[in-house]
């Protein structure tokens, strides 16, 4: 059957006739988009004119060959995945279970396209639905629109534009779902970062009310004192961790210029809360020449005080650890070295506290290295490129 012209009704949708190339037959097309007066019309029309209206072909023996050789499909599809991987073009391992569900949904698009959602269907496959139904009557309408402007085209060229619309509508879905997903993320990372804001700032409220009851002379150096110090310092971690995460989960790095030396000797601040007078350590910042690098501060602050708070689990009672910035040719380094390390060099990679320090150092493109010192020392080092490096 081939498309041979159209009529337009109402000045408003405009109908496809096809004909049929063996007995000559003329019948009108109806379209799910075609409005319902026009409709009407139309099929009152071709009533008083004994033309037949076709909204759609019976696709029975189709579905019958599909739902008879299903085991032989897959057995074809599962082989073509295997020459492909072969070849040195592997596909995912989603692509074997994509035919199975394929063969499900063209079974049910052959016996009727266009249908209301299933009450009680879940939220992905509704949604599912929903898309196709949206991209097959856009799919109806720029074919038809293509005919309307060019009847003649051959039976070949309008499998080809088919099939090229059935591609696009895939792309252009896909897309649009990805992006509706990242939107959502974003969304929620920023309501979860205001909240891990909150509570970093009245964490810090209570960290400075305790220090202010040391200060005023109120005993805290007991068990229960020592408990809520604990308690806050691991509030702290998690609250840095979480928003770091988040960070590098979402992407997207807002780069400028930071002073090492002067990070570092912010960092210093944090010694006490990081443990650092529960271990008796001596915390020595040793100053250094001016150091600059390009990095998110979002990112940088809290991996900074991770490799303090490694460092600071690192020493034994009485040691003193000590921070450096060292510059190279094409970075610079922040190095945290502890004179008294209780633990195997070879362990000080594999700690918990130096994961998203680790994960912040190559989202800039730098690292993060551990190596043991003379007798019992250690030092860990932040390398980060400088800036034109």
């Amino acid at each position: 059957m081939s498309t041979v012209g159209t009529t337009k009704v109402r000045a408003c949708c405009t109908f496809l006739w096809a004909q049929d190339e063996q007995r000559q037959d003329r019948s009108v097309l109806v379209r799910p988009y075609h409005c319902a007066a026009c409709v009407a019309e139309v099929v009152a029309t071709a009533k008083q004119n004994r033309t037949s209206v076709l909204g759609s072909v019976p696709m029975d023996r189709v579905r019958g060959v599909l739902s008879r050789d299903r085991g032989q499909i897959i057995d074809r599809w599962t082989r073509q995945l295997r020459a492909a991987a072969e070849a040195g073009f592997a596909l995912d391992e989603a692509s074997a279970e994509i035919l199975p569900a394929l063969l499900t949904a063209t079974d049910r698009a052959l016996q009727r396209r266009f249908r209301p959602i299933a009450p009680g269907l879940s939220g992905a496959d509704a949604e599912g639905q929903r898309a196709a139904v949206q991209c097959s009557l856009l799919s109806d309408f720029l074919i038809d629109a293509v005919l309307e402007a060019r009847p003649g085209l051959s039976p070949p060229e309008q499998r080809m534009l088919q099939d090229a619309i059935a591609h696009a509508a895939v792309e252009v879905v896909v897309s649009l779902a990805l992006r509706r997903e990242e939107a959502q993320k974003r969304k929620e990372s920023a309501r979860f970062a205001r909240l891990a804001h909150e509570l970093r700032d009245q964490m810090t409220a209570a960290r400075l009310s305790l220090d202010l009851l040391r200060k005023r002379g109120v005993p805290l150096d007991s068990t229960p004192g020592r408990a809520l110090e604990r308690s806050l310092r691991k509030l702290r971690d998690g609250i840095e961790d979480s928003l770091l995460d988040e960070i590098l989960t979402a992407g997207g790095l807002r780069l400028e210029p930071i002073k090492l030396g002067r990070l570092l000797a912010d960092v210093t601040l944090f010694a006490s809360e990081l443990g650092a007078r529960e271990k008796n350590l001596r915390v020595v910042f040793d100053r250094s020449p001016p150091l600059e690098v390009s990095a998110d501060p979002r990112i940088v602050g809290p991996a900074v005080r991770g490799l303090l708070r490694a460092a600071v689990e690192l020493s034994r009672k009485g040691a003193t650890v000590r921070l450096q910035g060292l510059r190279t040719r094409s970075s610079a380094q922040l190095a945290f070295a502890v004179d008294r390390c209780r633990s195997p060099v070879k362990r000080l990679g594999s700690m918990p506290c130096l994961s998203l320090a680790r994960r912040a150092a190559r989202a800039h493109g730098g690292t993060i290295t551990a190596r043991a010192l003379p007798l019992e020392g250690c030092v860990l080092t932040l390398e980060l490129p400088s800036p034109g490096a």
